[in-house]
């Protein structure tokens, strides 16, 4: 049994992270990649309104005073971008935490999660409405089962990591949002599924 558990460490330390990652490069309210059905095995790039751009605006027209007041904005538009996201692809379907009921097509893993989230956090950095944080590279955690991805952005002022998981919640719901360092921090023989968030 103890040979078995070393030899499946190894192969798991060995293993590659599965990396794919969205091109934001051109990203705009006409150009937003999105992509589901595990892995990003689907992607479709969707062009929304100004009038649905505009509700996301919407979440940032008062001013925003400080770090945590911007967090608790870019939550709310992130959750809507999901929701509008979802009137042009089956997204609309997603449960929280693959958990299939009906139909699996738009179902999302964390990688399809993640990589759209960081899409609509770049969205909502490159129209200048995130003045205390910067996106950064996805958060990555692992176990010795398992691997979870999520969005995440840094506080410019203390360089304090934040992780924007969505993959908990089912479709349109409030993504997660907690410190980097306490969401990395479970169990490396547990799962990395396990929700350690404050809520």
């Amino acid at each position: 049994m103890r040979s078995l558990l070393i030899l499946l460490t190894l192969v798991h330390i060995l293993s590659a992270p599965t990396t794919v990652f969205a091109d934001t490069r051109n990203i705009d309210i006409d150009h937003i990649p999105v992509c589901y059905n595990f892995g990003c095995r689907t992607r479709k790039t969707i062009r929304i309104t100004s009038e649905e751009w505009e509700q996301v605006r919407d979440w940032f027209t008062s001013p925003v005073r400080n770090a945590a007041q911007e967090r608790d904005r870019l939550q709310h538009a992130v959750g809507w971008l999901e929701v509008i996201a979802g009137r042009y692809t089956p997204i609309h379907r997603d449960k929280g935490q693959n958990n299939f009921e009906g139909s699996s097509v738009g179902q999302m893993d964390c990688i399809d999660e993640s990589t759209n989230t960081t899409t609509y956090l770049k969205l909502l950095e490159r129209h200048g409405l995130l003045r205390f944080h910067r996106v950064s590279e996805r958060a990555y955690r692992r176990t010795v089962w398992d691997q979870h991805w999520a969005g995440q952005i840094e506080e410019l002022a203390t360089g304090e990591r934040w992780v924007v998981d969505s993959w908990f919640q089912d479709y349109g719901m409030l993504p997660y949002l907690q410190r980097a360092a306490q969401w990395e921090d479970i169990p490396f023989f547990f799962t990395s599924f396990i929700d350690n968030s404050p809520y």
